[in-house]
């Protein structure tokens, strides 16, 4: 599979050599975009005691709680095509309410004709092709919800199932790789993915003896309209080398699916993940709105299982929202999100980490 990607990138690559010398107008000058939430609310919960993955000591100190929670990002981009109308550009995403990752993403990308392909550090075609339920509020695919109702676990949620169907295999978020995308033809796309190892924003070698090198990530969505109907569909099949303890090699299926008409949307979405250790297992979410105007509602209910690969125990992670948007104007949109979480720990005999409770949270979710 690896042979065929880059077998595919060195034709596109080709052709885009292959022609003459062209130059383009303008060099490339970047803007600036991005978004701004900023949420405040009450969380209520029964509150929790026990140990995260590392064996330390966790606790919910104050189940009921108010709080205002942040997330923010500026992203400098650009471009300029050239005379033979071949697009290059560049993307580079600042985070705003982080000290871990400060560069969220950062890549360049060539588009044409012959389809689009990224390089650098980006999520994966599977990753970026994906349908999930629609939501107004603030989001419970995503692990969001944790936010207000707080749980310890050992499998992760961030692009893990046990908070999201929105899934990198073995969790392995905005890795350098390449990526080619197909023009789309009659609202069918294809994407595929190369990840030579899981690292981020460096250039150290890869290893064959690591837990997840040479991943290849395909994914397809369908988008159309008809007989007053919007379709969007999607599926997406990822899978890398594990040569670090002899294991079997990580893998992701996931498939979506929202039909919409006369401003109803209805859909849903599924994802698995195998042989990822506390991490494997499945998820997916279900949900309906309605949008009218400036408004906008929505329900929304999300399932994930992590099945604790090692014999650890079960996780499950199930949260319901209620939620409505009102926008004030171009960019500028109020939500109001009314939510509960419920999570069972099987990991340890008492089920310490085990936490339910709900959340009433009000925002301003700003794009620039």
């Amino acid at each position: 599979m690896k042979k065929i990607l880059l077998g595919s990138t060195a034709l596109v690559a080709a052709s885009m050599m292959a022609a003459p010398a062209v130059y383009a107008e303008e060099p490339i000058q970047l803007g600036v975009s991005g978004f701004m939430e900023q949420y405040f609310g009450y969380g209520s919960s029964d509150g929790f005691e026990g140990l995260d993955s590392d064996g330390d000591s966790v606790s919910n100190t104050d189940p009921d709680h108010f709080d205002q929670k942040s997330d923010s990002e500026i992203i400098f981009s650009g471009s300029t095509t050239l005379d033979n109308g071949i697009q290059f550009g560049v993307n580079v995403q600042l985070e705003g309410n982080t000290s871990d990752d400060q560069i969220d993403e950062s890549y360049l990308f060539v588009e044409g004709d012959f389809g689009r392909v990224l390089m650098g550090s980006e999520n994966s075609a599977g990753y970026i092709m994906s349908v999930a339920a629609p939501n107004v509020g603030i989001g419970i695919n995503s692990g969001d919800q944790g936010d207000w109702v707080p749980f310890d676990s050992e499998a992760g949620q961030f692009r893990g199932v046990l908070g999201s169907t929105s899934l990198e295999n073995d969790r392995v978020n905005d890795a350098n790789r390449l990526t080619y995308f197909t023009p789309r033809f009659s609202g069918l796309q294809g994407g595929i993915s190369y990840t030579p190892d899981a690292g981020e924003d460096d250039n150290t070698q890869p290893s064959e003896n690591a837990s997840y090198h040479d991943g290849i990530d395909l994914g397809v969505n369908f988008t159309e309209s008809f007989g007053g109907f919007d379709i969007a569909a999607s599926g997406r099949y990822g899978i890398a080398s594990n040569d670090a303890t002899g294991g079997d090699d990580p893998s992701i299926f996931g498939a979506g699916l929202n039909i919409g008409f006369a401003g109803f949307t209805v859909g849903g979405s599924y994802a698995q993940q195998e042989e990822a250790g506390a991490d494997e297992g499945q998820s997916f979410d279900i949900g309906a709105s309605y949008g009218t105007g400036p408004w906008g509602v929505s329900v929304t209910y999300f399932n994930g299982e992590a099945d604790g690969g090692g014999g650890s125990g079960d996780e499950e992670l199930q949260s319901a929202e209620v939620a409505a948007s009102y926008a004030l104007g171009p960019g500028i949109k109020m939500i109001g999100s009314i939510g509960w979480s419920e999570f069972d720990d099987d990991t340890d005999a008492d089920g310490d980490g085990s936490n339910d409770g709900y959340w009433v949270v009000t925002g301003l979710k700003l794009n620039f």
